[in-house]
């Protein structure tokens, strides 16, 4: 994970909302046809032009289906939002003659609207200050004295982005200290969250706001970070940011900053997400995103989870049984009990079975027995919701399998399709699992490289050979396993399906920028080249975002592949990557994005 990279405002494409209110394409030759415009002799002998009446079709395209046989298709045709006809230019004639509208694609590639497999809901508006770009601790620490000294007016502060990597001393290993915060903020409450939302870093009257004292006792697979005194030190790690769950988030503009978050992710290509809470962090908006349902305005299929912890594993069931019933619309969908096994590798808290090379003591933590997760699990899929189980240590790893197993063999006609994600390390014999269980392997191609001073100084020395053979990916499609690809965002800054899809294919660096590196010009170059042997192609890492991934979330019957009757999510995007040279992917561009037929984005509004 890349606590540098960066996602501003600029950065992350703007969508427009009022694309949604047409359903003709801005960039490409679009006229009217009928019968009287376009009559030919196949009229006959392929029935009438009402039975191929269309709203809109759309020609002279390269079009990746993503079905069963990875078909490639000249021409797709849409009827109330489905899709009534895709494939050769002659075999479509009839509906383009029937068409209310011809749109001429002028040679672009079109594939299935993406699916980000595991995203939060968040961006740099949910916040009073971002830190995400900012290489040095001095600059962090300027942008949050700013906006206070700019804001006297509030009564608390919150920000996210802080990287621990950046403090020195025992700042890196604990995090950085409450009293540089204590300086900027003596009065007021102070919270900062950090880039990967795993840590929170409070000042002292955050603490006190929320009633967190040295005697304070911790979650299990959390901790309340102290000196060697036991005093507090300033953050809470993993599973202990839930103590941090009251407060206050600034509400007043939620409603408009889901509705930009959605709309950037249209920008990238994103029809639908998956959307799980973390530790106490980045709660889910549910209440802005059914508005925008119940309005019309919401321009992504949206499925969510709750959170079940080893704590208070029952209340946290009633509580999903509730969101479950709650949030059961169209587009907005809570299908799915969010569980952590482990924690991360930044603080050495994932869960390994072999000690730390760096902490030959630790194995890490995890905060479930193995029988309590199983009943766990056993309970989701009764209840008729999945388990999406966070596990970054190959330890973590087989306790999810685990237990997973257990519910297989516990629920009847169990058809879960529970998950297992981030999977950077996995025993060998635990990939074959993923495929035996119909476990949903969710990676994060992001990832799969080797991170310009990080991987040395972090990973390599953690994890020593291990961390040579980090992140599998095509095992699990050589195993197969469904495997599906997902962002972390905004754990990854930027969750363009591009970047993943060149990153997946090439294992290597995307953009040496980030890093203040060159970047490569050989997807074989060593410096920075990750287990070459998981290389994913091109076609298995844009199913890790369509079709696999509807599947995942049992939406396959519905969208993720561009077939007769499924509903018309795609994209228009301006290269064909099946035959781009692999480190030009990351360039793909997106022009226009569909939800169920409508236009949701366009680039050449967007630039207006």
């Amino acid at each position: 994970m890349n606590p540098s990279a960066s996602l501003t405002r600029r950065t992350f494409l703007a969508g427009s909302a009022l694309c949604a209110a047409t359903a003709g394409l801005g960039l490409f030759g679009c006229s009217s046809a009928g019968p009287a415009d376009h009559a030919s002799d196949s009229d006959a002998g392929s029935g009438t032009n009402a039975n191929h009446a269309v709203d809109a079709y759309y020609e002279n395209a390269a079009i990746y289906t993503a079905d069963e046989g990875n078909t490639t298709a000249e021409a797709l045709a849409v009827r109330d939002g489905k899709i009534a006809f895709v494939g050769s230019a002659a075999d479509g004639q009839a509906y383009k003659d029937a068409a209310g509208q011809v749109v001429d694609l002028q040679g672009s590639f079109v594939l299935p609207g993406m699916i980000d497999g595991h995203i939060h809901t968040g961006s740099p508006d949910f916040f009073d200050f971002s830190l995400i770009g900012q290489t040095s601790a001095d600059d962090q620490l300027k942008t949050i004295k700013e906006y206070v000294d700019a804001h006297p007016e509030k009564d608390t502060y919150l920000g996210y982005g802080y990287a621990a990597s950046l403090f020195p001393g025992e700042e890196l290993e604990k995090g950085p200290k409450k009293e540089r915060l204590d300086e900027i903020s003596p009065d007021k409450p102070l919270l900062v969250y950090s880039f990967d939302g795993h840590g929170a870093w409070l000042n002292s009257k955050a603490f006190e706001y929320l009633g967190i004292t040295k005697d304070t006792a911790s979650t299990p697979g959390g901790q309340i970070v102290k000196d060697a005194d036991g005093n507090l030190w300033g953050t809470l790690a993993d599973s202990a940011m839930s103590l941090a769950g009251r407060y206050p988030f600034d509400q007043d503009n939620l409603p408009e900053a889901v509705a930009s978050f959605v709309q950037q992710l249209n920008a990238l290509g994103y029809t639908s997400i998956f959307t799980p809470p973390g530790n106490g962090f980045f709660p889910i908006p549910y209440e802005a995103y059914r508005t925008l349902e119940d309005n019309g305005e919401l321009t992504m299929r949206v499925r969510g989870a709750g959170i079940i912890t080893s704590w208070q594993t029952d209340e946290d069931l009633r509580t999903l049984d509730e969101l479950k019933k709650t949030y059961d619309g169209g587009l907005l969908k809570v299908i799915a009990g969010k569980v952590f096994a482990d924690g991360v590798m930044d603080n050495e808290s994932a869960l390994l079975s072999a000690p730390y090379a760096d902490n030959p003591g630790s194995y890490g933590e995890t905060g479930w027995e193995q029988e309590p997760l199983n009943k766990a699990v056993e309970a989701l899929n009764r209840a008729g919701l999945l388990a999406h189980i966070h596990a970054i240590g190959d330890a973590a790893v087989t306790m999810g399998l685990d237990a997973i197993e257990y519910a297989e063999q516990h629920v009847p006609d169990d058809k879960q399709r529970n998950a297992i994600t981030h999977l950077q390390l996995v025993q060998d014999g635990d990939v074959e699992r993923f495929a035996k269980l119909d476990v949903v392997a969710v990676a994060n191609p992001y990832w799969h490289y080797k991170a310009p001073r990080y991987w040395e100084a972090k990973e390599k020395p953690a994890l020593g050979d291990r961390a040579d053979r980090m992140y599998p990916l095509q095992a699990f499609a050589d195993a197969g396993a469904v495997l599906v690809s997902a962002s972390d965002y905004p754990v990854t800054a930027n969750p363009n399906p591009f970047v993943a899809i060149e990153t997946g294919v090439t294992r290597n660096l995307v953009d040496g920028a980030e890093y203040e590196v060159p970047d490569i010009t050989d997807p074989d170059d060593p410096a920075y080249l990750l287990w070459p042997e998981q290389r994913a192609s091109v076609t298995q890492m844009i199913r890790s975002f369509t079709i696999d991934a509807a599947w995942a979330l049992s939406l396959d019957g519905e969208t993720g592949s561009l077939e007769a009757g499924k509903a018309a999510d795609f994209i228009v995007v301006d290269q064909n990557i099946l035959e781009a040279k692999p480190l030009d992917i990351k360039n793909t561009k997106v022009l226009q994005t569909y939800l169920k037929g409508t236009r949701v984005y366009d680039a050449a509004l967007a630039e207006q």
